[in-house]
């Protein structure tokens, strides 16, 4: 079961483009919202990101999951 704060931190990271924005915003720390975010990616059986250096952005997956 994926608990609702865990896709509202989803949502988040969507609305303000960067994982330290959004855990601002959602006061918590980065690497708890990283820890999630992989935790989501894993119950989900999906990939949400596209990872490179330094940088994190939504894939088109992580894209319509946030949207819905």
């Amino acid at each position: 079961m994926i608990e609702i704060h865990v896709l509202q931190q989803l949502v988040a990271f969507a609305d303000y483009g960067t994982l330290s924005a959004a855990a601002e915003k959602l006061h918590t720390s980065q690497p708890a919202l990283t820890r999630s975010m992989y935790k989501l990616e894993e119950k989900l059986g999906v990939i949400l990101f596209i990872r490179s250096k330094n940088r994190l952005s939504l894939n088109e997956t992580g894209i319509r999951a946030a949207e819905y």
